[in-house]
């Protein structure tokens, strides 16, 4: 029960946020529908069309109400962190950690790892915008530009960040599980990344489900009709993204686990 425990924990705060963020857009979506005569049949099905039409129309109001949310990124921020390295405490060893303890022992570290992995992500994006622009300068035509632009360049950045993403949980690990400080861990962190072909299996595995399950709660907004049964099943799912979240951690817990006893009997024989 310890991990449909933590799944429930993270799903209950990330639906609390989740509603704190949706009150805004709501009303605001409210008050750009309710005249357009097109509310009956907004409700009843998900029209792209007609969406793009009223997002053109509200486009200044977004721009407003999204200025206005801005101050919760750094709190979801927080809160992201901090769930992370609870679950790695509450799943470690033999599962019997408190996940509140884990945030209250290890969010402040936690934070000061993450800051090595915000300049890597810098990076990242530096880097692909530098690649791209000199790709527009050398390749010409509508086609070619429209491969790079939409295609390669997403790829790019997708990779990137999955790669950055792994070497901050092993080093999340190193941090809480290994117990080492915050620039040891970020080494730790890195060194998993270039040495551990397991490692790699791991989050790659994880990685396709935990892509599964982001997309299937925006394709009820698509497929299913009717509001309530939308909603009913979005839940479901986002039930289930929490239970992937805490297997996917608990996963890459249990290797470390694994590869750091066997490296211990290897240098005790």
């Amino acid at each position: 029960m310890k991990r449909p425990g933590l799944a429930g924990i993270l799903y209950a705060i990330n639906l609390a946020v989740g509603i704190i963020l949706s009150i805004p857009i709501f009303v605001a979506f409210a008050a750009a529908i309710s005249d357009s005569g097109f509310s009956p049949e907004m409700s009843e099905q998900f029209d792209i069309a007609l969406w793009a039409d009223m997002l053109e129309e509200t486009g200044p109001i977004f721009q407003i109400l999204m200025g206005q949310l801005i101050w919760m990124i750094p709190l979801i921020y927080i809160w992201k962190v901090a769930s992370s390295v609870a679950v790695v405490y509450a799943v470690q060893g033999s599962g019997e950690g408190s996940f509140w303890r884990g945030i209250g022992q290890h969010t402040g570290r936690a934070l000061l790892l993450g800051l090595p992995f915000v300049g890597m992500v810098l990076a990242i994006l530096i880097a692909v915008v530098i690649l791209v622009t000199i790709l527009g300068l050398l390749l010409t035509g509508e086609v070619v530009q429209f491969w790079v632009n939409f295609i390669f360049t997403p790829i790019m950045l997708f990779i990137g960040l999955a790669f950055i993403d792994m070497m901050h949980d092993f080093a999340r690990i190193e941090l809480v599980v290994g117990k080492k400080k915050v620039m040891e861990s970020w080494f730790a962190g890195v060194r998993w990344f270039l040495q551990s072909g397991s490692a790699h299996a791991v989050y790659l595995g994880w990685l396709a489900i935990g892509l599964v399950t982001m997309v299937l709660p925006f394709w009820t907004n698509i497929a299913v009709g009717g509001l309530f049964l939308a909603f009913v099943l979005q839940q479901v799912l986002l039930f289930i993204r929490s239970m992937v979240t805490v297997g996917w951690i608990a996963s890459e817990v249990m290797l470390f686990e694994d590869l750091i006893d066997l490296e211990l009997d290897v240098d005790l024989d």
